[in-house]
């Protein structure tokens, strides 16, 4: 795969950086982040992928990652931003990986 799919594909069609590693990814098997509110939010409150944007994100977290579990990562890095560390509410007491987090106002016990 040519390294400058990406940008190749962002000027010519209009598609978001997100959008062009979520195809990479998803549809080729690449090894990308295609970084969403989700995996921003876990990056930024954990401290693997501290950024101010995105595209920050994403390269701390292509250089954090081990390359083994790069293509699922993205995935996995959603689903916990999703259905754990919530915007409004991070249910921290289910989270596998709240002992590693940098995030301070972890969700108190019931």
């Amino acid at each position: 795969m040519d390294n400058n799919w990406i940008e190749n594909q962002i000027r010519p069609i209009a598609i978001g950086r997100k959008t062009a590693n979520a195809v990479l990814n998803v549809a080729f098997g690449e090894p990308t982040m295609a970084v969403d509110t989700h995996i921003f939010r876990v990056g930024n409150r954990t401290g693997l992928a501290p950024g101010k944007t995105p595209s920050e994100a994403e390269m701390q977290l292509m250089t954090h990652v081990p390359p083994a579990y790069l293509a699922d990562a993205h995935h996995w890095l959603i689903l916990l931003g999703r259905f754990v560390c919530q915007a409004r509410k991070p249910q921290c007491l289910r989270c596998g990986v709240a002992q590693f987090c940098d995030f301070k106002e972890k969700t108190p016990a019931p």
